[in-house]
Formats: C-alpha cells, structure tokens, sequence
C-alpha cells in the first residue's frame, strides 16, 4: 500500500494541482496497471472472434501457443501502446462519469436506488465510446493482422472510420458497466467486514475488499456483454477486401452483422472468446477498481479531490 499512496504522491505534487489533472492520474494509474496485466489474454480474445480465428484456433490455450511459436512471447502485447494510451481517458471518463451521476442521483433522490446505479454504469459505459471506439478501431485492426500503427492510420479516413462500429461499443460498454458498478458497489460493502477479520484493520481491508469484489463483478459483467463484443470486432477487424461475405458483413449496421453471423453461424459464435474475455475482465477491472478507489480516496483525504458520495 505504501507503494501506492508513493505514487500517487509523485502524480500529485501540489495541494493546488487541478481536479481534472489528479482525477485523470488516478484513472490513469488504475487502468494502466489493470490493462497492461491483462492484454495478452485480451489479444488472443479478439483472434477467438475472427471468422479465420474460430476456424483455425481450437481455443484460448491453442491460439496463445501458436502466436508465442509464430512470434514470440513479445507477440501477445502486439498494440499495447494503443491500448495504454486510451486508458487515461477512457478510465476518467468511464470511472469519472460513474461516481459523478451516483453522486448526482444520490443528492437528487436523498438515497441512491438500485435502478439509479444502473443508469449511471450505462452513461459511464456510453460516454466512454467518444474515447474508447477510436482506439478499438486502430487496437483491433492491428490485432488482426500484420499491420503497423501507422499502416493502420493510413487505412483510416476521417471520424467515419474511427468511429466504425460504434453502435456495437456503445451496446458493449452500456451492458458491461451497467452490470460491473453496482454489483461492485454492493458486493465490496459486503466483503469489507470478511476481509477485516481475515486481514485485520491494519492490513488493508478495504483494498482486498474492493480487489476482491471487482474481480467477481468483472466477470457476469463480461459474459452478458460478449455478443455485442464479437459484433464490435466483426465490424472492425482487419478484412481482406476478397472477402466479399466478410466485406459484406462489415457494411452492415449492428443488428445486421448480427444477423449475418447467427444465420451464417449459429448463435452459438457470439460467445466466442468468451472464456477469455472473463478471464482478461476479472483481473482487470479487479486491479483497476480497487487501485481508484485507493488512490482517490488518498487524493479525497488530501483535499487533492472532493468526494461525491
């Protein structure tokens, strides 16, 4: 813990930095830290859902194996960089906007109710979209295929492309956050009096608590919401343009790809990469839901931030 409230120190130097500025570090170290760890089997998650993955790869373990022969160990982090640098705004945003319309709610109603709770992680998941779908564009097509960041911003013209598949993020994002916040906010209540008798006052109760119940919120929250995720990744994977059943697919809108895959398919595919985007989900949103609530309420307690709740 101590390690902790070091860097948030570092981050925050001054009693008059900014709000913004703090708010934007403390999801930035969270979602760093959750999003690096979690990467590679976010990598193999998004070959599982190509129409060439599901074909040759027989699952997680098989897909892994053959990139680290085909590539190295290095392979798996193939677009890390783009996915770490969309993870301080789409954290701020996805984190700032849910805490701020919990608060909003709370002092509207006097309580918060639990319908209240969904509303605000369906905002939060919406509005990161504006930050995230961008990134999922360029993080997904180099997932994909062999291409650069640079070959794949060649391919891109104008917010039509960055934007592709939009509709199927914003569908993604609203079911997993309306699902992770308030099972989150309920199970760490819950769990903080077990981890207080298991760890004592003195050992961090309330960071094993929040670890402990992000990881268990992550993963319903990523079961529920994987069909939209294969829809988002049809749409915006890397695509041969022979391929006229694939091109096809991708011209279409969300409903329609979705269509065409279960008629095509089965429905049975829009679980592909299922059990890997559950296991990339709990460590992730684990690390990351536990280490913002410690660091903004080190930065609340240093009058670095005010608390909405």
């Amino acid at each position: 813990m101590k390690i902790l409230f070091l860097l948030a120190s570092l981050l925050v130097a001054t009693d008059a930095l900014a709000p913004f500025v703090v708010h934007t570090a403390v999801g930035a170290v969270a979602g760093s830290v959750g999003a690096f760890a979690a990467y590679p089997i976010d990598y193999v998650k998004s070959q599982l859902q190509t129409e060439a993955g599901r074909v040759k790869y027989k699952g997680g373990f098989d897909a892994a194996a053959d990139i680290i022969k085909s590539g190295g160990p290095l392979a798996l982090y193939r677009g890390v960089i783009v996915n770490i640098i969309g993870v301080a705004p789409e954290k701020t945003v996805k984190l700032g906007a849910n805490s701020f319309l919990r608060g909003a709610i709370m002092a509207h109603c006097g309580y918060l109710p639990l319908a209240g709770e969904f509303i605000a992680g369906a905002f939060a998941g919406m509005t990161q979209v504006i930050v995230t779908n961008p990134l999922e564009v360029v993080k997904v097509k180099m997932q994909t295929s062999n291409m650069t960041v640079s070959e794949v911003m060649q391919q891109i013209n104008g917010l039509k492309d960055l934007y592709n598949g939009a509709g199927a993020c914003i569908a993604r994002d609203m079911v997993f956050s309306a699902v992770l916040f308030p099972f989150y906010a309920h199970a760490k209540v819950l769990l903080l009096p077990v981890m207080t008798s298991l760890v004592g006052d003195h050992g961090g109760p309330a960071f094993w608590s929040d670890l402990l119940a992000g990881s268990m919120a992550a993963g319903p929250a990523a079961f529920i919401s994987t069909p939209a995720d294969v829809i988002k990744t049809r749409i915006q994977q890397s695509r041969d343009e022979d391929d006229e059943q694939l091109v096809f697919a991708v011209d279409q809108g969300f409903f329609q790809v979705g269509s065409v895959i279960v008629a095509q398919e089965g429905p049975a595919v829009l679980f592909s990469g299922c059990f890997e985007r559950i296991v990339r989900s709990v460590p992730q949103f684990g690390v990351t839901l536990a280490m913002f609530d410690v660091l903004n309420d080190f930065a609340v307690d240093h009058g670095w931030l005010v608390s909405l709740q």
